[in-house]
């Protein structure tokens, strides 16, 4: 079912560009200003200049920057800073991190993944996506013709991932990862990796906006080609694929950040229609207190949907129980039962919609932290008035939303750490 081939790979030299640890960067949705500074200082040659240049003082949002990041990557090919592999290859990627003190290893295998239809179901995705990153992402497509961060999908488990036959490279990143690429060439090797994804299909965990950017690229070029016969470039995109089963395959909570154009008086009131609510703030309120309600959160969660809430009282700590589910279910279109069950799927029905009398794209009235401590700081310096600290999806309930063909809600899910940018780049030549 799932069409995934290596490919000529576009590389760092190490040789010209130095440590190629300080050419990667985390992907463009989770850098914030002061860490693509950051990334512009750390070398002359970080992917960050090609994944999301420098916005000049004056210059529109849909300005050069563009077609600056496209100058940059014909000038570093001209100058051997990045150089395209003779032979195609599959990439295998090596990735180990720490999160909570344990020290976690996540494989993938970066390739060419053919282009489906949603409908087809062969790639199958799992959250809603939002227009602007897809707009941002389809102009810099056009501009650069190489897809610079990977798509991150996976099978479901018990599929083995290959040893590469050449090592490539093995740096160390500022924030402790380590990343290793390995290269299979072997064309026994090359087959074996292909033939591995191709009886069933791929799900899509990290990067629906760079793939739905990809699909509407390949739909611009069709629409302009006098011939297609769907081996073109256009018609692949970078991905990286691992397995369900993967050790390394973290799922971490994204909570949510809320503004809503006007409080509710009797916000509390609203939400115990649905909920039971207590007031876990410790009578001794030190430095422990949130990692108790985190702690009591997770506790609750694993009996049914909770919530931690920050700014429902000034100064005060509170755990939302779900006691009415068959309520909440009202308030949702008919999907199916593991949709309507999600956490994120709840919030948004039961707290965002009904109790807050908020549509979860209003412009302004929502962020996504994935740290806890940073929504606390954020409620109590006044910047936001309210805060919901969410337990993780689950892998299951992922898999089993895509396989019913619907979608969670934005943000529903965050895979930790995000797959490094600048590995290896697919040209689209």
């Amino acid at each position: 079912m799932v069409d995934f081939r290596p490919f000529h790979g576009l590389r760092f030299d190490a040789a010209v560009a130095g440590d190629i640890g300080t050419c990667l960067a985390p992907p463009f949705d989770v850098i914030d200003a002061g860490e693509q500074a950051a990334l512009h200082e750390r070398s002359r040659y970080n992917v960050i200049r090609l994944e999301l240049a420098h916005l000049r003082a004056g210059e529109p949002p849909d300005g050069e920057r563009y077609s600056r990041a496209a100058a940059t990557l014909a000038d570093w090919q001209a100058a051997g800073v990045l150089v395209r592999d003779r032979a195609p290859a599959f990439y295998v990627y090596v990735q180990e991190f720490e999160d909570g003190g344990r020290r976690y290893t996540r494989r993938a295998v970066l390739g060419r993944l053919r282009l489906e239809p949603w409908e087809a179901g062969i790639v199958r995705p799992h959250e809603e996506t939002m227009r602007a990153p897809k707009e941002d992402r389809l102009q810099l497509l056009r501009h650069l013709r190489t897809n610079i961060s990977p798509v991150f999908a996976t099978l479901r488990a018990g599929r083995a991932l290959p040893a590469g036959d050449e090592p490539l490279f093995d740096v160390v990143t500022p924030d402790g990862g380590r990343h290793r690429l390995d290269a299979v060439r072997a064309p026994a090797a090359v087959e074996a990796v292909a033939a591995t994804w191709r009886d069933e299909p791929a799900y899509i965990l990290d990067g629906h906006h760079r793939y739905e950017t990809a699909l509407a690229y390949r739909e611009e070029c069709q629409a302009k080609a006098t011939t297609w016969t769907g081996e073109e470039p256009e018609n692949f995109v970078l991905a990286a694929l691992t397995t369900a089963d993967d050790p390394g395959l973290l799922l971490l909570p994204t909570h949510r950040l809320v503004r809503p154009p006007s409080m509710p008086a009797d916000l509390p009131q609203r939400l115990e229609r649905c909920f039971d609510i207590e007031d876990v703030t410790p009578k001794s309120y030190d430095g422990t207190a949130l990692l108790r309600l985190l702690a009591r959160l997770s506790a609750a969660g694993a009996a049914g949907t909770a919530f931690g809430a920050l700014g429902l009282e000034e100064g005060r700590l509170h755990l939302l129980k779900l006691r009415d589910a068959a309520a909440v279910r009202s308030l949702m279109p008919a999907r199916s039962q593991v949709w309507q069950s999600l956490d994120a799927s709840v919030f948004e029905y039961a707290v965002l919609r009904n109790a807050l009398g908020v549509e979860p794209d209003t412009p302004g009235v929502l962020e996504y932290p994935d740290d806890a401590q940073h929504a606390l700081r954020e409620v109590e310096a006044g910047r936001w008035p309210l805060a919901f600290l969410l337990n993780a999806t689950r892998i299951d309930q992922m898999l089993a939303v895509a396989d019913a063909g619907e979608r969670m809600p934005a943000k529903s899910t965050y895979f930790y750490p995000k797959l490094a940018t600048g590995l290896v780049l697919n040209p689209l030549d």
